[in-house]
Parts: structure tokens; C-alpha cells; sequence
């Protein structure tokens, strides 16, 4: 008798035409502001135009990546706060904070 069949199918999964999995986490973008209030995107030093686009970017990618915004303690404020406004301008809805703990 013939062993041969045509119902003997293998279902493989054929890799897709991406660099990154489907199901692959984006990276967290660390966004550091220094004691002088200059920005720092993954440790790389970037200006206020660098980071508005790379925060419209970052809000274009399916998943979003979340943003961790680190301020130096001496940092004014107000260029935290510039950051943040600018991350929520271009869509970015995953933000948070990292904060240091305070040496007793």
C-alpha cells in the first residue's frame, strides 16, 4: 500500500520581514537632565530641536516606548517641566520619573 499522504501538513511560522519581533517590548528611553539643564536622550547629549523630534518619533512607534525622565537634583525645574510638556506635545503617553534616593 502507498504510505504516502497528503495530509501529513507541517504549520511552520515563516520569519517576518521586520528587525524587531512582534511581541518585542520597545526600549525605555532615559532622558536625563544635568545640573546645567542640558538633555541627555539614552546618555547622549541632545539640544531642545534634537529632542522634539526624537519625542515625535519615539510617539510614531507601535508600541509607544516609555520615557524616564531623570532630573539632576540641582536642575531647575523648569527644563524638567519643559521636557515633560514636550513629551506629552508629541503624543508620548508613557512617562515617568526616576528619582534618587535621598543619602541619610
Amino acid at each position: 500500500s502507498d504510505v504516502c499522504s497528503s495530509d501529513l501538513a507541517v504549520q511552520i511560522e515563516l520569519p517576518r520581514a521586520s528587525n524587531q519581533p512582534q511581541d518585542a517590548k520597545p526600549q525605555t528611553i532615559r532622558l536625563t537632565v544635568d545640573a546645567r539643564g542640558d538633555y541627555f536622550w539614552n546618555d547622549s547629549a541632545i539640544d531642545d530641536a534634537q529632542l522634539a523630534k526624537r519625542f515625535a518619533e519615539a510617539a510614531a512607534q507601535k508600541p509607544q516606548p516609555p520615557l524616564h525622565i531623570r532630573g539632576d537634583r540641582a536642575a531647575r525645574y523648569e527644563r524638567v517641566a519643559q521636557a515633560m510638556a514636550a513629551a506629552q506635545r508629541a503624543g508620548l503617553t508613557q512617562i515617568g520619573f526616576i528619582t534618587e534616593p535621598q543619602n541619610r
